[in-house]
C-alpha cells in the first residue's frame, strides 16, 4: 500500500477515495461516490432508485513522482420508480471523465498540453498512460478539433504564406507540400493546406469567410509567382483591390547572396580547374563575401581585398559583391522613396553590360519584384513570424518522425502553432 496524497484532488470532483495501491509500477486509486446521495429522474422529477455499482477503469495523468495512475472508479447505477416513465436506468456522471470514455478528464489535459508544446508525439504519450494509440488519439483529436474551429483567429491584417516539405520523394510518390497561412503580426497559424501553387491557394480563400477575406490588407510571401499569381487573381473578387502583396526581405537578401555565390564558384572552376579546396583565395573567403560590410573589421576586409586581388581576375565576384551590398542597403531605410531610389540603383548596377551572368539574372528578379519589394518597405511587412511558425510545424513533423495522414498532421500543427502565445 501507499499513502492517499492530496494531490490526487478527486475531493473537488465530490468523489471519495477508498483504497490506493502499487501495481506492477502503477498507483492504483479506488474513489467512489459518498452513500446517501439524492439523485431524482430527469424525465418525470422522481427520487431514483440505487441499482447497485459498476465498476470503470480510467487512466489519470501520471503523479507527482511521474509513476502512471490507474483510476478504479464504482461508479453507481440509478434507475427511475416510475414504470410509466421512460428514462429506464443510467450511471452517475461526474467531472473526472466523460461517458465511454478511457482517459479522465484530467489525463486528456496532460496529454494535450504536452502534445502543444511539441513535447512528446501520440505514441510516447500512449505508452505513458498505458493505451493505444487509437484510443489516445481518438480523444485528443475532439481536443485539436476544438483548436482548429471557426472563431479561433480574428480579422488579420497582415498574412503571411510559407510552404514546407510534408512528405519527402520516393519511387512511387512525389514530394508533398504544405502551406502555412500565418497572422504575420502574431505568429499564429490561421490554417494549414496542402500543396503550394496557385490552384491550392486560390481554393483555400475560396473556403474561408467572405468578412474575413476581405480583412486581409497585406500579403507577404517568398518570392514564389505562384503564391503572387493567386493572390492577384483574387483581387476585387475575394480579396479586396487595395490588398498589397510584400515580398520577405530576408528571401530578397538570399537571392543576392546566392548571385555572389554562384559567380565565385564559377570563377573558382574557370581559374584553377577545380571545385574550391583549402587555400584557394575565393574558397578560404567563401564566408567573408556573404558577410554584411558593417560586420568585417579591418583584418576581414585585408583578408577579403586579399582573396579577391589573387582569385578574382575579371572583378565579377567584388561586382556581385558590390551588388549584394546595395541590395541589402533597400532595407536599411524605413523611407519607401530612398528604398526605391536605392532598389533602383542596385537593378542598374546588376544590368550593367560589363555585369556577370549571375548579376544579369538577380536583375531579371528584382524588376520583376520591384513592387512588391517597395510594399514591404512601405507596409513593414515581413515573413519573420511566418517562418517561426514553420520552425514550429516542422518540430511538430520531427516530434513524430513524419506524418503520412494530411488531416492529423494538420490538427497536430493547429493544436502547436495555432494559439496565442502563452494560451493553453
Amino acid at each position: 500500500m501507499v499513502e492517499v496524497s492530496s494531490d490526487f484532488g478527486f475531493g473537488a470532483l465530490g468523489l471519495e477515495v477508498t483504497g490506493v495501491e502499487e501495481v506492477l509500477g502503477e498507483v492504483v486509486v479506488r474513489v467512489q461516490s459518498p452513500d446517501g446521495q439524492r439523485v431524482f429522474c430527469a424525465g418525470c422529477g422522481l427520487r431514483a432508485r440505487s441499482k447497485g455499482r459498476r465498476e470503470v477503469v480510467l487512466r489519470d495523468a501520471p503523479g507527482g513522482d511521474g509513476r502512471p495512475v490507474r483510476v478504479r472508479w464504482n461508479k453507481r447505477v440509478w434507475e427511475c420508480r416510475s414504470p410509466l416513465c421512460g428514462s429506464g436506468s443510467w450511471t452517475e456522471r461526474s467531472e473526472l471523465a466523460g461517458p465511454r470514455r478511457v482517459l479522465t478528464f484530467r489525463a486528456e489535459r496532460w496529454a494535450v498540453g504536452r502534445l502543444a508544446a511539441v513535447e512528446g508525439s501520440v505514441a510516447s504519450l500512449a505508452r505513458q498512460l498505458g493505451v493505444a494509440w487509437h484510443t489516445m488519439w481518438a480523444q485528443l483529436a475532439l481536443a485539436a478539433e476544438r483548436a482548429a474551429g471557426g472563431g479561433r483567429v480574428g480579422p488579420v491584417v497582415k498574412l503571411g504564406f510559407d510552404e514546407t516539405v510534408m512528405a519527402s520523394a520516393s519511387r512511387r510518390r512525389r514530394r508533398r507540400f504544405i502551406t502555412a497561412a500565418v497572422d504575420a503580426d502574431t505568429g499564429r497559424v490561421v490554417d494549414v493546406f496542402e500543396g503550394r501553387d496557385a490552384a491550392d491557394l486560390r481554393e483555400w480563400v475560396s473556403q474561408q469567410g467572405r468578412e474575413w477575406v476581405r480583412a486581409v490588407e497585406v500579403v507577404c510571401i517568398d518570392p514564389h509567382e505562384g503564391y503572387r499569381s493567386a493572390i492577384k487573381s483574387l483581387r476585387g473578387d475575394r480579396l479586396r483591390a487595395g490588398t498589397q502583396i510584400a515580398v520577405d526581405p530576408f528571401h530578397v537578401v538570399r537571392l543576392a547572396n546566392q548571385a555572389v555565390d554562384r559567380c565565385r564558384r564559377r570563377t573558382q572552376n574557370d581559374t584553377t580547374g577545380h571545385r574550391g579546396r583549402k587555400g584557394d583565395p575565393l574558397y578560404g573567403a567563401r564566408k567573408l563575401l556573404l558577410m554584411g560590410a558593417e560586420r568585417l573589421d579591418d583584418t576581414g576586409w585585408d583578408r577579403l581585398r586579399q582573396a579577391l586581388d589573387a582569385g578574382d581576375p575579371y572583378d565579377e565576384v567584388a561586382d556581385c559583391w558590390e551588388a549584394k551590398e546595395r541590395v541589402r542597403a533597400v532595407f536599411k531605410t524605413g523611407d519607401p522613396d530612398q528604398a526605391a531610389t536605392r532598389l533602383d540603383d542596385a537593378i542598374s548596377w546588376c544590368k550593367a553590360p560589363e555585369a556577370a551572368p549571375e548579376l544579369h539574372r538577380l536583375a531579371r528578379t528584382l524588376t520583376k519584384w520591384r513592387t512588391e519589394i517597395n510594399n514591404s518597405i512601405a507596409t513593414g511587412a515581413h515573413n519573420g513570424r511566418t517562418e517561426a511558425a514553420n520552425a514550429k510545424i516542422k518540430d511538430v513533423k520531427r516530434s513524430a518522425r513524419g506524418f503520412r495522414n494530411f488531416a492529423n498532421y494538420r490538427l497536430r500543427i493547429l493544436l502547436a502553432a495555432g494559439r496565442k502565445p502563452g494560451q493553453t
